[in-house]
């Protein structure tokens, strides 16, 4: 399998994966036991081609009775894109493409105690340039998921960093016509907050309810599915811990 950047330069890795990573976002992004360097050295220990950060994906997607999963290849910084508005997709801390018997997309969103932003009326409230369209962007997706407005009982006070990423990510899995994965891979570094970790999780459970995810019974691990314009679409919740 081979990773790159979003302007494909290889990496083979950790420190090529920082330096491509550097190339596509601001280097002060990049923080020991903050989330893209956490996710590097998960994606890259013990080598990139047999990486734990691969291994804990297979494990999840086991569970949810997909096996046999071969990845082909992966970016990181990809930009999904979902609409027709101008500015920045869905931007994926790592996207990977694989196959089982149909294809599979897996969007990593990473996380140490990091929060999923502003809820969504936070965002559609927020001040904005004169010609921005963002506000019908948050329109647009919140009649979609919930035929409801971004201010509405239903959708206010959910993360709008989540929608996003189901929307951007959906996209992704329609293209080739296969499932999908989005995991939050959590990383429990030195740097990790519990408090700010407890929220987090709580946002997540709260938007998987929110657009019909149902949760399948398996002890501590957290799984949901759900089938999204006839995408079968999987998600969980994983703790790295050290």
């Amino acid at each position: 399998m081979r990773i790159t950047n979003k302007i494909g330069t290889i990496i083979e890795d950790f420190d090529s994966w920082k330096e491509a990573f550097v190339e596509v976002d601001n280097e002060k992004h990049w923080n020991e036991g903050r989330s893209a360097c956490s996710l590097a050295k998960h994606f890259t220990s013990p080598n990139m081609m047999d990486s734990y950060g691969i291994r804990d994906l297979k494990e999840f997607l086991g569970l949810f009775g997909i096996h046999n999963v071969q990845f082909t290849h992966g970016e990181i910084e990809h930009e999904s894109r979902f609409d027709k508005y101008r500015g920045k997709g869905r931007m994926q801390d790592l996207l990977l493409w694989g196959h089982t018997e149909q294809p599979i997309v897996v969007c990593v969103e990473a996380k140490v105690d990091e929060t999923f932003g502003n809820t969504i009326a936070e965002a559609y409230n927020k001040k904005k340039k004169a010609n921005s369209n963002a506000n019908k962007r948050i329109e647009e997706l919140c009649k979609k998921f919930y035929a409801d407005t971004p201010t509405s009982s239903v959708c206010k006070d959910l993360r709008y960093q989540l929608l996003y990423y189901l929307a951007g990510s959906l996209k992704e899995a329609v293209k080739v016509k296969g499932a999908l994965f989005i995991p939050v891979l959590v990383y429990h570094t030195k740097a990790f907050n519990k408090a700010k970790g407890d929220e987090n999780y709580k946002d997540y459970i709260r938007f998987m309810k929110s657009v019909g995810f149902s949760r399948l019974d398996n002890g501590e691990r957290f799984l949901y599915r759900n089938v999204i314009e006839g995408i079968e679409v999987f998600s969980s919740y994983i703790e790295i811990k050290p």
